[in-house]
């Protein structure tokens, strides 16, 4: 993995380990606060039975009652809590590392991505229904880049489930699409990638292709071997989107220290390719 990575996960890490911390004394709290609860309950239920009067029998068997029913619901509730923290351990890892990121990205948790955004890049130009949760942004070399978790459903299937990305462009740029369809209706050119399921489109082939050079063609076919995921692109007017196959949420709960390392690195990857790509395409324009 790049250098620039390991610090930036180094940083992240010790963020974690902080909150995991934080999260043990608190399990400790809990469990601690449980056994008194449970202690009194034994002690409260010996009582009732060594107990000679019919009254003092009561009082006790009620009393552990009415202290297994609070601690049925306070158990319910911080055990509730403990899970909720534990799962926050991925927002929490995204949100540090996007800060440290080159240039210094933001991680919105509650922020979804407009649906106009993806209306404008035409992956689905009709749909149902669109889900995000969170959205990695910020701006490179006076590009704006945005990536997010996304669900995109019509009504009767689901048409898209990955990570979808935007950056801008500072020049316009005729409608180029880069799919894994191979598409006999559409009117536009049609150039297929030799040795690729990818299939570039566009009104004139010729015009594209001193875009969409070799060169950018064989960046974007390594990178979706190095990242182990299907990508689609499309350019047009100021705008490149991106969308890779992914089925995994990007608020996905992180389990141990390399699961949390690979799901870091592939949202910094992609923001590292996506930056450079955009460098290549502007610097084709001028």
């Amino acid at each position: 993995m790049e250098k620039e990575f390991e610090k930036i996960y180094e940083w992240t890490k010790e963020r974690i380990t902080r909150e995991k911390e934080s999260l043990n004394e608190f399990k400790k709290d809990v469990r601690q606060s449980e056994a008194l609860l449970i202690g009194i309950i034994i002690i409260c239920i010996i009582i009732s039975f060594i107990a000679e009067a019919t009254m003092a029998k009561y009082i006790f068997i009620t009393v552990a009652t009415m202290m297994f029913v609070f601690c049925s619901f306070y158990a319910f509730k911080y055990e509730r809590q403990i899970i909720d923290k534990q799962n926050k351990f991925s927002e929490i890892a995204l949100s540090e590392f996007a800060t440290h990121v080159k240039d210094g990205f933001t991680y919105e948790e509650n922020e979804e991505i407009s649906g106009t955004y993806y209306i404008k890049s035409g992956f689905n130009r009709q749909y149902k229904e669109l889900k995000s949760k969170g959205i990695i942004s910020g701006t490179r070399g006076n590009h704006s880049i945005s990536l997010s978790n996304i669900i995109v459903r019509s009504e009767t299937k689901e048409l898209f489930k990955g990570i979808f990305v935007y950056g801008t462009l500072n020049k316009d740029i005729k409608e180029i699409d880069l799919m894994r369809v191979n598409s006999k209706n559409n009117k536009k050119e049609k150039y297929a990638i030799d040795g690729e399921d990818l299939y570039m489109y566009a009104e004139k082939i010729e015009v594209a292709r001193k875009i969409l050079t070799d060169e950018l063609i064989n960046d974007i076919i390594n990178f979706e071997k190095k990242i182990k995921l299907n990508l689609e692109l499309m350019m047009n007017k100021k705008y490149i989107f991106f969308r890779f196959f992914d089925n995994e949420i990007i608020t996905e709960p992180i389990t141990n220290e390399k699961q949390t390392k690979e799901y870091l690195f592939k949202y910094y990857s992609i923001i590292e390719f996506i930056s450079n790509f955009i460098e290549k395409i502007e610097a084709k324009e001028e």
